[in-house]
């Protein structure tokens, strides 16, 4: 046989076209960024971050959620749903 690929001990090449994503658990993602279990969980079941199902757990792509952390950022006041008089929690601006 002149064929390489099936010689004795030697495997075919595998090329990846694409880096393979991490993957972790809610709960290895929330000791990942320090973030409470709750707020990662609702971001997955509302499809706000990239995860996928594996049986009764979900694996969330980390490197997707450090990129959405990232680019997240507060409204300012005037896009808020509601005024900050009425209800919320909002940065008080600081005056140095």
């Amino acid at each position: 046989m002149n064929n390489p690929a099936f010689a004795v001990g030697c495997k075919p090449e595998i090329t990846v076209s694409r880096a393979i994503p991490q993957m972790a658990t809610i709960q290895e993602t929330t000791r990942l960024f320090g973030l409470p279990e709750n707020l990662v969980r609702q971001k997955v079941l509302n499809g706000e971050i990239v995860a996928i199902s594996a049986g009764r757990r979900y694996l969330v792509n980390v490197d997707k959620f450090a990129d959405y952390l990232n680019s997240n950022k507060l409204p300012a006041p005037n896009e808020r749903d509601e005024p900050a008089e009425r209800s919320g929690i909002y940065p008080i601006p600081a005056k140095l």
